[in-house]
């Protein structure tokens, strides 16, 4: 079976001394929160979708700041290949898809994740913005 590629981003923004993390509900399960990501588009870098794709679900503008890895997993029987990406928050932007956000502290988005893996890619991002 074919892997699919996709790409997203950990979104952070500066809040005074505090720094908060970008989350989306799941297109498939509103019970779910994730971070923004999506297909990339034939002939686009996957920087570009994960920054598209965060305009896309969440209506914010970003800019990337580093790799974060790979993340390989099943969604609805097909293998995902998913390249992430820590992303700065930039600006508001206008969507079509009105899909519910929100924005946490380390520990608060900790807590909203359920999978073990983008808890990994949290960590990582965090890391990165810590030293």
């Amino acid at each position: 079976m074919k892997r699919v590629a996709q790409a997203g981003a950990v979104v952070f923004r500066r809040d005074g001394p505090a720094t908060l993390f970008l989350l989306v509900k799941a297109k498939r399960d509103p019970n779910v929160w994730v971070f923004p990501k999506g297909h990339v588009d034939p002939g686009e870098r996957v920087e570009d979708t994960a920054v598209r794709e965060t305009r896309e679900e969440a209506g914010v503008r970003c800019r990337i700041v580093a790799p974060l890895g790979a993340l390989e997993f099943e969604a609805m029987g097909h293998p995902l290949h998913v390249e992430y990406f820590l992303a700065e928050y930039l600006s508001e932007a206008e969507t079509d898809e009105q899909r519910p956000l929100v924005w946490g502290t380390y520990g608060e988005t900790w807590g909203r994740i359920q999978f073990e893996t983008a808890r990994q890619l949290l960590s990582r991002a965090n890391k990165l913005l810590t030293g």
